[in-house]
């Protein structure tokens, strides 16, 4: 089984591309900068969180024809080409070899995972140490709410919550520019932007191997001074004069990991977008998107499984070996078809068997090849489509399981068409022993099967029966079957 945390990785992954390639191409160039934020942070947490909200939708027993043409195997290990291998010794070998291979491939993914995120969180306690030596080591003064630290290093001016930090060499600036920096540095923290950098620094570390959490931090950090610098600049002459205060401290010298600094590619963005208008109110509309994007992902992880087990699953699995779940009491709604009896000897199971999900559905509907699924017995009396769901409920150390049947309407068998190597022929009708009225049945199909193969005209391995349901207004739904068979050539 491959490890849950695995699969929770790659969906939350997937999540979040998604979520940024609507970022980059449709929001990226706004100016609505609180919604960007908004945005940015939204896209994390739903990626962590919805693979484990899984809508309560059965994809596998949705209303469909419950029938498996593939599953008509009747005469597979019959054929002198058959290679199967019947010695359990070998068997087990094989199994055992492949789960092997398995496990050292996951047992390496974890190791390199590990590493992975040991490295991330050493760099991100390594960041948190130098920030504390920056503040216990350097001069410092309070101003309100607010703790200025004086640097010697040469790094760019940036803030972490209440802490300001400014190198010596703006004393160069004048007391406004000085101000305006100071100004800038407080709406930082005044704004918490501090805690936005840290939750997805502290993601970052578990999803170290995601590339995209990069961008997003990125894009995340710009939108925070885009949103400053938009406060901050004003209007006229005084953007103007903000402006060439960011291309005065413009700076190749790497900031600090846990804020945006004065570097020159960021100066040069942010210049661009202080003197760019103002995106229309209207565009507002296109973040609604995260609401289809997010019942997109929900449908999807709902259709392959969470990756969390459901509580009920997790406790079984976890249940010592002799304290297995037990079936419990069985009831069966919606059925007038059959009664409670014929209904409960065709399913197999009874109270007290071992709870097993997926054998109940393998029962029920054949999920997992079962010939004699309760599905049969309908498909056997013209219900071409059938949907059989159940719920199960704990109680103490019983699983008691209702069974909904929705029985639908009966079909007959309409046109019968027979085509062999590709020409329609009415050559093998009377083998098939299927006719235009009968009422639809499955085990009339396969008996028709074994007929034609039986005959020794037709290839056996290439028998393919397929239905052709016809919606009516009248009392029986009408079904087209069409049989495509390869003729046997006859051998010198």
């Amino acid at each position: 089984m491959i490890n849950p945390f695995f699969i929770y990785a790659i969906e939350s992954s997937v999540s979040l591309l998604l979520f940024m390639v609507v970022y980059r191409f449709l929001i990226s160039d706004l100016t609505h900068f609180f919604w960007m934020r908004i945005y940015l942070l939204s896209s994390v947490v739903l990626s962590l969180s919805l693979p484990f909200l899984i809508l309560p939708i059965r994809w596998d027993i949705s209303i469909r024809p419950s029938f498996l043409w593939v599953n008509f195997n009747l005469l597979s290990g019959n054929h002198p080409g058959d290679n199967v291998v019947s010695d359990p010794v070998f068997q087990n070998i094989q199994h055992y070899k492949g789960i092997g291979l398995f496990q050292f491939m996951a047992g390496l993914l974890l190791i390199i995972y590990s590493i992975g995120l040991i490295f991330k969180t050493y760099s991100f306690i390594r960041s948190v140490i130098v920030l504390n030596k920056y503040i216990s080591r350097n001069p410092k003064r309070r101003e309100g709410n607010f703790w200025y630290v004086e640097l010697n290093d040469q790094i760019p001016p940036f803030s972490f919550f209440n802490y300001i930090f400014l190198n010596k060499r703006l004393h160069f600036l004048s007391d406004s520019d000085l101000q305006q920096i100071k100004e800038h540095e407080i709406s930082h923290s005044e704004q918490f932007h501090s805690l936005d950098i840290l939750f997805v620094e502290l993601t970052s570390i578990v999803f170290w191997f995601n590339p995209i959490l990069t961008y997003l931090k990125k894009s995340l950090q710009e939108v925070h001074e885009y949103a400053v610098d938009e406060r901050i600049a004003g209007f006229g002459e005084k953007k103007k004069n903000y402006a060439q205060l960011l291309l005065t401290l413009a700076s190749d010298v790497k900031g600090f990991n846990l804020s945006v600094s004065f570097t020159g590619k960021q100066i040069k963005n942010r210049i661009i977008m202080i003197t760019k208008p103002r995106s229309l109110p209207k565009y507002k509309l296109v973040f609604t998107l995260i609401i289809p994007l997010t019942v997109l992902l929900l449908l999807a992880f709902s259709y392959v499984d969470s990756p969390i087990e459901p509580a009920i699953q997790k406790q079984q699995t976890e249940l010592p070996k002799g304290s297995q779940l037990k079936i419990g009491e069985i009831n069966w709604n919606g059925n007038s078809v059959y009664d409670i009896k014929t209904l409960n000897n065709a399913f197999g199971l009874k109270r007290g068997s071992p709870y097993n999900q997926s054998l109940i559905e393998d029962r029920l509907n054949g999920s997992s090849g079962a010939q004699d699924a309760v599905s049969n017995l309908y498909q056997d009396k013209g219900y071409l489509y059938s949907r059989i769901s159940f719920q199960a409920n704990k109680n103490k150390e019983a699983m008691d399981l209702i069974i909904t049947i929705e029985e639908g309407k009966q079909f007959k068998f309409n046109d019968i068409i027979v085509k062999i190597d590709g020409i329609i022929s009415k050559d093998p009708l009377n083998e098939i022993g299927i006719y235009k009225g009968d009422l639809f049945s499955k085990e009339k199909i396969i008996e028709a099967i074994r007929a034609l193969a039986a005959s020794g005209k037709f290839d056996p391995e290439k028998i393919n029966p397929t239905p052709f349901p016809n919606e009516t207004t009248e009392k029986f739904n009408t079904v087209d079957l069409e049989f495509d068979l390869t003729k046997i050539s006859n051998k010198k």
